[in-house]
């Protein structure tokens, strides 16, 4: 997809994935998704913009864990994800030194995405930040941590197509996807989740499926008032979220399977409940960002919350398909899914699947035309006389070899996806062969 503004690339020339903490106040928020300015009512995705964060050579081999935050526009996502930012950051810095975790002190003042009083909508489309974080797990191995805002839902400004677009989005190419709530999860909320659920249905039906389609959701309830009867954090926010998801007979059906079935397709489901933060935040034009304006029980609250949905012993990597995903394979995902949401129709449980199952067939047929290549390079090597009766020989066995791997790629989803990738997987192997035997008639093929 091709974008029609420009940002500035959010990585500095000589980035290093050493010392984060000292040049983030260089980086800034990128937006990948935005609101085509020559078709109304369609996204377009900012390849340039996306590839400046997930393409540089220091991050693109990492494994990536994207953390989402979705919900209501106007509360309080960007503000969320200042705290993920100070955190990671903070993390970043005591791994690279060798010294203990500081964050959230009286002196710290939030930075990074946007956020502002008012009533009119703030962050539109997705935006990810400037740079992966890079954390080591506890296992020794460095991730690529990268936070995402999205889009308020159902705004003044936008159809309701476009918000389940970008909701659907972030939740399919996060690892963890966190709904901003404020004081309650309503039943528009779980509403929302009908896709994802109905997907799931249907992905699990699959001949081959890959166990639960989404890694992990949280529940983050703002402002939650009822501390007499749940206790803030995550043990009142666990009782809170099963008295939610009860199911009675006088619920709609779509509502009682949403709430029967959201555990079965997502691996973990988490809810934290969070006092208000204080009324010098809820005073915006004021607020600077200083942390010791906060209200010390909410800084209490996130000093706990925030290392049990970030920490090093916490974070695991994107999957698809079963597959573990680089940042360079996230760009290629970003591409599918993006094209297969514009924002104009409304998202479809089949669109999701038949993503994936195109992002199944385009990997293997990758593998089988770099195994048909490298089976014909062997073959050739070294040869300055080959007949045309051998060469072929060569293309036939090692054509066969590479359709064969393709051919034992799961199949999921439409037909006409895998059939499609089939014949252009045979129609560059083709060129392939035709390429080799010209090269070799130009200077070694010795015709019998």
């Amino acid at each position: 997809m091709s974008f029609d503004f420009d940002l500035t690339a959010p990585f500095q020339t000589a980035f290093t994935t050493r010392d984060q903490h000292e040049h983030r106040h260089k980086v800034r928020p990128v937006q990948i998704i935005a609101p085509s300015s020559t078709q109304p009512g369609k996204f377009r995705l900012n390849e340039s913009a996306l590839n400046s964060v997930l393409g540089h050579s220091a991050c693109a081999n990492k494994k990536i864990v994207i953390i989402s935050v979705a919900g209501a526009f106007r509360k309080g996502k960007s503000f969320l994800l200042n705290f993920f930012l100070e955190y990671l950051y903070s993390l970043h810095k005591s791994q690279q030194s060798d010294s203990s975790l500081e964050w959230l002190t009286d002196d710290c003042q939030l930075h990074g995405f946007h956020w502002r009083a008012g009533v009119k909508r703030d962050t539109v489309g997705i935006w990810l930040w400037g740079e992966p974080i890079m954390i080591e797990s506890v296992t020794g191995e460095m991730f690529a941590v990268v936070l995402m805002d999205t889009q308020g839902t159902f705004d003044n400004n936008s159809t309701y197509q476009q918000c389940m677009t970008v909701f659907a989005l972030s939740t399919i190419v996060s690892s963890v996807q966190i709904y901003n709530v404020v004081d309650n999860i309503q039943e528009d909320a779980l509403q929302h989740l009908s896709l994802f659920v109905e997907y799931g249905r249907i992905a699990m039906e699959q001949p081959h499926n890959f166990g639960k389609p989404f890694q992990q959701l949280v529940f983050c309830v703002r402002d939650f008032k009822n501390q007499e009867e749940y206790e803030f954090g995550e043990n009142g926010g666990t009782d809170f979220l099963d008295n939610v998801l009860q199911t009675n007979p006088e619920q709609p059906e779509e509502i009682k399977q949403v709430r029967e079935l959201l555990r079965e397709y997502f691996e973990d489901i988490q809810c934290y409940l969070l006092p208000h933060p204080g009324y010098k935040v809820a005073e915006r034009q004021s607020f600077r960002g200083h942390v010791k304006d906060l209200r010390p029980l909410f800084r209490e609250e996130l000093k706990k919350m925030v290392p049990n949905l970030l920490g090093p012993h916490i974070l695991k990597p994107k999957i698809v398909n079963g597959k573990t995903v680089t940042c360079r394979k996230m760009i290629q995902y970003f591409k599918e899914y993006a094209a297969s949401f514009d924002g104009e129709t409304l998202p479809q449980p089949q669109s999701i699947l038949n993503a994936n199952a195109k992002l199944i067939c385009i990997e293997a047929a990758h593998e089988a035309k770099v195994n048909y290549s490298r089976g014909m390079d062997r073959s050739t090597y070294g040869t300055r006389m080959m007949s045309e009766k051998k060469l072929l020989e060569a293309h036939i066995k090692h054509g066969i070899t590479a359709l064969n791997i393709f051919d034992k790629c799961p199949r999921i989803g439409a037909k006409e996806v895998r059939n499609l990738l089939l014949e252009k997987l045979q129609e560059d192997i083709n060129v392939g062969f035709w390429e080799t035997f010209f090269d070799f008639k130009a200077e070694y093929l010795w015709k019998c």
